[in-house]
């Protein structure tokens, strides 16, 4: 398997759109619990 640090240089050098490199844990968790807090005033304002 390659290096994933090459890896990581090389998506780099790509477009934004064409980059494969996953987006780190902590931005995924992050979109996760925004998601969490807007349904919970969602479902609080009904």
């Amino acid at each position: 398997m390659a290096n994933p640090e090459e890896l990581r240089r090389r998506d780099q050098e790509l477009p934004k759109a064409q980059r494969k490199y996953p987006r780190s844990r902590v931005t995924q968790v992050m979109w996760v619990l925004i998601a969490l807090v807007i349904v919970a005033a969602i479902v609080g304002a009904l």
